[in-house]
């Protein structure tokens, strides 16, 4: 439980997050007690502001860039694999049900691993989708075509997947991290410095150094793709799952975590390796 506490409070919402940092740094507003230093603490707090505001906004401009390519990515996935399964069953209805299930075995293997890292090891599991076409012949004119378009279908799905590990990557190195981190420490120690006794000024500098620190949380949740994971990361695949005729299926470490809260009463989760059906009792 202690372990798992970190990472409960990184998948946490931030609204939770905001919350937690702002009463973190009222109490410590009110406990640290008033100092006065000779350096100039408001020239240091405007120079560490630019500074930091300027790198700060250019950081999650382009990692939110590469989040809604990522977002877009996953929707044509999935959307892909929706519009395959009902190819088959108008064109190939003799393997459909290989189909579902080469599909579920995927799409459960991709959850296994986080939504920027997952195309490489289901790699198997992708392409085993595509076994329907070994030695598949149209009967018809449209059974030919649905053919051919399933078989296109793997082409624009194959970038997709090559692409989603290209925008999934961070943006923000450690160097950079390490910056940004010593900029907030800066405002945030000038900020205390600042304080004249009053609860004014406390609730003030508490505002301050939370916003910097709450700054660095967003920073990281869109760097690592976890900003409104809920919607493209999970619910999307779930929509997968109900067009296959599927019932959802939620890892169980999401579940462990408190990462995830399920939608329906009755599901399956799991890993790979061992899927079990929830019912509600």
């Amino acid at each position: 439980m202690i372990k798992s506490a970190p990472k409960r409070f990184v998948h946490a919402s931030p609204s939770l997050k905001a919350v937690l940092i702002f009463f973190f740094f009222v109490l410590l507003a009110l406990w640290v007690p008033i100092s006065t230093t000779s350096l100039d603490v408001g020239g240091v707090l405007s120079a560490a502001s630019i500074f930091y505001s300027i790198l700060l906004g250019f950081y999650i401009a382009a990692a939110m860039s590469n989040l809604s390519r990522l977002k877009t990515l996953v929707a044509s996935e999935t959307g892909a694999l929706v519009a395959i399964f009902h190819m088959v069953k108008l064109s190939l209805p003799e393997r459909l049900e290989d189909t579902r299930e080469n599909i579920d075995q995927y799409l459960i293997k991709r959850f296994d691993y986080e939504v920027d890292t997952y195309t490489e090891p289901t790699t198997k599991e992708f392409f085993g989708i595509f076994d329907v076409l070994k030695k598949a012949e149209g009967k018809s004119a449209g059974e030919s075509a649905g053919i051919n378009y399933i078989a296109e279908a793997m082409y624009y799905i194959s970038q997709s997947r090559q692409e989603l590990t290209v925008v999934g990557s961070r943006v923000v190195n450690g160097a950079s991290w390490f910056v940004l981190v010593v900029l907030s420490v800066v405002i945030i120690v000038t900020l205390f410095f600042t304080r004249d006794g009053s609860w004014e000024s406390a609730l003030i500098t508490a505002l301050l150094s939370a916003s910097a620190v709450l700054a660095l949380f967003i920073l990281d949740d869109v760097d690592a793709n976890r900003f409104g994971e809920e919607q493209f990361a999970i619910d999307t695949y779930q929509d997968v799952f109900s067009a296959i005729g599927k019932k959802h299926y939620y890892p169980a470490h999401y579940l462990k975590r408190g990462r995830y809260k399920p939608t329906v009463n009755a599901y399956r989760t799991g890993s790979s390796e061992s899927v079990s059906l929830v019912e509600p009792k």
